[in-house]
């Protein structure tokens, strides 16, 4: 079993080797909805792929695959985003990989 999770920001937290890849917003989503991952990410941004911002102030001690979403542009902190505001700024998801 694999280790997948959710991150706030493109965070490598352990030793190893790594590649990130772009995904867009429909490969991200569907990325999560087979892979069910932990979800470590605060932000409004995991909107983007059908999650809620993790209320959990838990640590995450490491991932086999890490899927981040990039805003595109500064968002406020503690405001509220809908959706579509979140959409109007942009996310890049990046898809994060622990090599052998």
């Amino acid at each position: 079993m694999t280790n997948k999770v959710v991150l706030s920001t493109t965070l490598l937290i352990e030793e190893g080797t790594f590649e990130m890849k772009a995904l867009t917003i429909d490969e991200a989503t569907a990325w999560v909805r087979e892979n069910a991952p932990a979800n470590f990410c605060g932000h409004q941004t995991v909107k983007v792929v059908g999650l809620s911002p993790s209320e959990s102030r838990a640590q995450c001690s490491g991932f086999d695959q890490a899927l981040c979403l990039k805003p595109l542009g500064r968002l406020e902190f503690g405001k509220e985003y809908s959706l579509a505001e979140i959409l109007e700024v942009g996310v890049q998801p990046l898809l994060i990989t622990k090599l052998p």
